[in-house]
C-alpha cells in the first residue's frame, strides 16, 4: 500500500474518518472562512519558495470569489509576516523535492539546503505557533529516511520551521485589526532543529503495517474531533450531509 505522511496520521487520528477520506472518497464542502488555515498556509508556502508576496496574495484571494475586509486583514497579515520569513529563512536549493517508492511511499519536502560538505538539511514549513505540537512529529524523520534511500545522499540536520501567526483574536466588528497585525510584526520565524530518531522509522513501518491488514475502520474520539471537517457526517452517522460537496 503506498501511503503519504498525512494519508498515515489520518489512520492514526481516526480509522473511521480513514474510511471516509481514503477509501469512501468523501469530500467536505471547502472552509471558505478567511483565516482558513490551509489556505494561509498555502499562501505562505508559495511566498517563500518564490520570495515573491504579490504571488502569495494570488494564491490566498485565488480561493475566494468576493474579498471581504476580513480577507483584507489576513491579507495584511501575509504582507507583514512574509519579509521576515525571507530574511530568516535561507533560499533552499529545491521546494515541493517529491519522494516516491511504487506501492510504499509517497511525500514531498517542503525544502532542501545543500550544505558545503555535500550534504542537505531538510525544512518542513509550519504556519503555526504549535511547536510543541510539532517537534515530536514523525514527519521529517521519515523523509530524511526515504531522501537517503532514494537518492544515497546525506542528511545533515532536520528543521521544522514555525513561521507564527498573530495570538491577537480579531474581533468581530474589525476593531483591533491593527493590534492583530501589529502583534505579528514583533513575532520572528522560529526553528526547531530535531534529531534524527530511527525508533520514528520503526514505528512508522508497524503502524503502516497495521494499516494494511485493517479490516475494521471504527470511529476514535479525541480533542481533535472539534476540527474534524466532518464532524456533523460523523456525530449524525451519515444522516447530516451538510457538510458534503
Amino acid at each position: 500500500m503506498k501511503v503519504s505522511y498525512s494519508k498515515l496520521n489520518t489512520w492514526n487520528t481516526c480509522p473511521f474518518l480513514y474510511k471516509l477520506k481514503y477509501i469512501d472518497k468523501i469530500e467536505p464542502k471547502d472552509d471558505l472562512s478567511p483565516d482558513n488555515p490551509l489556505f494561509i498556509g498555502t499562501a505562505i508556502h508559495e511566498g517563500i519558495e518564490t520570495r515573491d508576496i504579490d504571488k502569495a496574495i494570488e494564491s490566498y484571494k485565488s480561493h475566494f470569489e468576493e474579498i471581504t475586509p476580513e480577507n483584507e486583514v489576513e491579507i495584511e497579515k501575509i504582507k507583514t509576516i512574509l519579509p521576515k520569513a525571507f530574511e530568516q529563512i535561507p533560499e533552499c536549493e529545491t521546494y515541493e523535492y517529491k519522494l516516491d517508492i511504487p506501492e510504499e511511499f509517497i511525500g514531498y519536502i517542503d525544502g532542501l539546503v545543500k550544505n558545503e560538505d555535500g550534504t542537505y538539511d531538510i525544512l518542513d514549513f509550519k504556519a503555526s505557533n504549535n511547536i510543541n505540537g510539532y517537534k515530536t512529529s514523525p514527519q521529517v524523520h521519515i523523509y530524511k529516511y526515504y531522501f537517503e534511500r532514494i537518492t544515497g545522499n546525506t542528511v545533515r540536520d532536520l528543521y521544522y520551521v514555525f513561521i507564527p501567526k498573530s495570538s491577537v483574536k480579531l474581533n468581530e466588528d474589525l476593531s483591533n485589526k491593527s493590534d492583530v497585525v501589529n502583534d505579528l510584526a514583533d513575532r520572528d520565524v522560529h526553528f526547531e532543529k530535531v534529531e534524527f530518531d530511527r525508533q520514528q522509522i520503526n514505528y512508522f513501518f508497524a503502524r503502516k503495517s497495521l494499516l494494511e491488514k485493517s479490516t475494521s475502520f471504527q470511529k476514535r474520539y479525541s480533542s481533535k474531533c472539534n476540527w474534524c471537517p466532518l464532524k456533523k457526517f460523523c456525530k449524525s452517522n451519515g444522516a447530516d450531509r451538510s457538510e458534503l460537496k
